[in-house]
C-alpha cells in the first residue's frame, strides 16, 4: 500500500466549530491514519504560539504554520519566511498613515496595536480572549524590537478616516485574502498553504493521488488548488472553495473527518 499524506486545517476543520475542541472521532481517525503507517500534518493559518495548545491534544507528523510562512517537524523548524524588519516596520508606518488596524501575527505573540482600538469591541474582545491563550501585546505600531510573519486587517466602509485601497496598494508583495465582514489576510506572496504542500510531497517523495487536504475556509483555498488530488470539504465551508473539492463531508461537530477517511478509505 502506498503511503500517503494528509494535511489538515485546524479551525472549523480539526476542531469543532462552536466549542473549539477537536472532537474524539476525529482524534480515533487520525490515530489510525498514523498508524497505518501514513503521514498527518497540520496546516494552518495560525502562527507557532497560536498551534501549540492543539499539539497538546493531538499528535502529528508535522506543522505547517502560518499559511506556509514555517514548517516544523520534530519540534524543528526546518523552514521559514518572515518578513523583514524593515519591511515591517514599513508596514506598521502605512498602517498608521492610511488608518488600518492590523493583528501583527509571529512564531512569538500576536501583537495588537494601542488602546483604545478604533474598531472598538471587536478588537477589544479579540485582545482580552487571545491573552488568556496565547503571548499577547498592545502597542505593537510604536515598537520596532520584533519581526512578524502575516498580518490580518479589519476595515470599516463606515469610516472615512481609513483608506483600505491606499494601503493594499503598499503591500503588492503580499497575497491578499478576503475573509469576509471587512476582515483581510495578507500573507508574503510566494509562500502559502499550497507551497506548504509541495514542499513536504517532495521532501517526502509521495505522489499528489497519495495525498489529501481537509479545509473550510477561504485561506485553505491554496491547498485546494495545490497538486494535492484528493480535496475534502468540510460541510460548512466557504463556497469558494465548491469548484475545487473532490469530495464533501461533513462538519467537523458531526464526526466530518471520520466520515471522510472512511468513506474514502484512507485506512
Amino acid at each position: 500500500m502506498s503511503q500517503k499524506i494528509l494535511f489538515f486545517d485546524i479551525d472549523g476543520t480539526l476542531t469543532d466549530e462552536k466549542t473549539g475542541e477537536i472532537p474524539a472521532s476525529a482524534h480515533r481517525a487520525v490515530e489510525a491514519v498514523r498508524r497505518a503507517g501514513h503521514l498527518v500534518f497540520i496546516n494552518t493559518g495560525r502562527v507557532e504560539c497560536m498551534v501549540k495548545p492543539v499539539l497538546e491534544k493531538i499528535s502529528v507528523d508535522g506543522v505547517l504554520c502560518g499559511c506556509g510562512t514555517q514548517v516544523i517537524l520534530d519540534n524543528q523548524t526546518i523552514w521559514q519566511q518572515r518578513i523583514p524588519r524593515e519591511r515591517g516596520i514599513e508596514i506598521k508606518k502605512n498602517m498608521e498613515k492610511y488608518r488600518i488596524e492590523a493583528i501583527l501575527e509571529a512564531q512569538q505573540g500576536i501583537y495588537f496595536p494601542a488602546r483604545p482600538f478604533r474598531h472598538g469591541q471587536v478588537l477589544e474582545n479579540a485582545f482580552e480572549a487571545f491573552q488568556t491563550m496565547w503571548p499577547t501585546f498592545d502597542n505593537a505600531y510604536a515598537r520596532e524590537d520584533f519581526d512578524f510573519d502575516k498580518f490580518v486587517i479589519w476595515t470599516d466602509p463606515k469610516n472615512p478616516m481609513e483608506d483600505k485601497q491606499g494601503f493594499f496598494q503598499t503591500i503588492s508583495d503580499f497575497t491578499i485574502i478576503d475573509r469576509g465582514q471587512g476582515m483581510y489576510e495578507c500573507v508574503p506572496e510566494n509562500v502559502s498553504k499550497g507551497s506548504a504542500i509541495d514542499m513536504m510531497l517532495e521532501r517526502y517523495q509521495i505522489a499528489p493521488e497519495n495525498a489529501y487536504v481537509f479545509g473550510d475556509s477561504g485561506n485553505d483555498l491554496s491547498m485546494f488548488t495545490s497538486v494535492a488530488k484528493n480535496r475534502i470539504l468540510m460541510g460548512e465551508h466557504d463556497p469558494i472553495l465548491e469548484p475545487h473539492a473532490t469530495f464533501v463531508t461533513k462538519n467537523a461537530s458531526d464526526d466530518g473527518i471520520d466520515y471522510a477517511i472512511k468513506m474514502l478509505e484512507i485506512v
